[in-house]
């Protein structure tokens, strides 16, 4: 059973713990069985308010659940555990003995309190975004303002599409599994780089592609695109002058494809978390103060269910370099749907 479990006598003195319980606090039996409960692991289940509650279970035959605390454990540190506890049925002559449930939570509510916090930054930054395009369309009146009006209002119209665009991504990754076909992946690239180089025309960068050699790939071209299209995007956003380079290299086993830009880079801090969901460097949100932070958690998202891997190597002021590498056919049967239809948006993509 992989929830911690302990039984405890009428004085809360530990009789018995399962595994997970052991390992789950790094501690081991010598240090706990026929102890007192607050006295374990020096003192770190020393809780009031658990220690009134678990009085009462036997001479009230009372239970309680979901019981929340949040407590420093000095072999994991700082953990949100659910408590779950009640009478533990005995034969006739057997002692009264409690059982104690644990649930470890602290990822969840991490988890949960991230996703609050990017639901209010995001709402915040839509409202703001969509304020900002009526304010500038009543200025369009004026005749002399229009072409900048005009350009402010396409600027914010494309960071929205692209929130909505990286929301109904995430919401896909949750539960979209694969859509395998047999593509060209010289093709596959090259429609990627040709569906991306207006951005960089847009905005003065220059832009250059190294397309690998002709060859197939069993992929879903549906994911590897939105994956190439995320990176290259924010290649194009965070690079205010300078170039995006796209290359990809087909090996006998596996796809390689890099972008690497010039522009501002990544603090080392932020690099371990790059691909966390919802998370944006300070000195991202710097240049783009509109995002949704989940762009990079995609990218890594879809290659873990395609079999890939994801590196990132960055130097601020000097740029950034991200690599994606893809098999050239699934990892798995079980991922394989060899009657799977291509869609129609890539049946361009079909080696000759």
């Amino acid at each position: 059973m992989r929830q911690p479990l302990l039984v405890l006598d009428a004085d809360l003195r530990l009789q018995s713990a399962n595994q997970s319980f052991y390992q789950t606090f790094q501690v081991g039996p010598e240090e706990c069985e026929g102890r007192l409960l607050d006295e374990i692991g020096a003192g770190q289940w020393n809780i009031p308010r658990l220690r009134e509650l678990l009085e009462r279970i036997l001479p009230q035959r009372y239970e309680f659940r979901d019981h929340e605390i949040d407590q420093r454990f000095p072999a994991i540190g700082r953990r949100t555990i659910l408590l779950n506890a009640r009478r533990l049925r005995q034969r006739r002559d057997g002692p009264p003995l409690i059982l104690l449930a644990m649930e470890d939570i602290t990822d969840r509510k991490r988890a949960d309190e991230a996703r609050q916090l990017f639901l209010a930054a995001t709402s915040h930054d839509v409202l703001n975004a969509l304020g900002d395009i009526a304010g500038y369309a009543e200025l369009l009146a004026d005749e002399d303002s229009v072409e900048p009006m005009a350009s402010r209002i396409m600027s914010l119209s494309g960071a929205l599409s692209e929130i909505m665009r990286d929301l109904l991504d995430h919401g896909h990754a949750e539960t979209d599994n694969p859509k395998l076909a047999v593509v060209s992946a010289r093709a596959l690239i090259r429609t990627c780089a040709d569906m991306n180089e207006w951005r960089c025309k847009r905005k003065g960068l220059g832009f250059h592609v190294d397309l690998p050699a002709e060859g197939s790939i069993t992929t879903d071209p549906i994911k590897v695109t939105r994956i190439l299209d995320n990176l290259l995007n924010n290649a194009v956003r965070y690079t205010p002058s300078g170039e995006v380079h796209l290359q990809g290299e087909l090996g006998s086993a596996k796809l390689r494809i890099a972008v690497r830009d010039t522009g501002i880079g990544i603090p080392a801090e932020d690099l371990p978390r790059v691909f966390e969901r919802y998370h944006r460097a300070r000195a991202a949100q710097q240049v783009q103060p509109l995002g949704s932070g989940l762009g990079l958690s995609t990218v890594k998202h879809f290659c873990d269910l395609l079999g890939g891997t994801t590196h990132i190597e960055s130097t601020p002021g000097v740029g950034t370099t991200c690599t994606v590498v893809l098999p050239r056919r699934p990892l798995s049967p079980r991922s394989e749907s060899r009657s799977a239809p291509l869609p129609s948006l890539h049946r361009a993509l079909l080696p000759e």
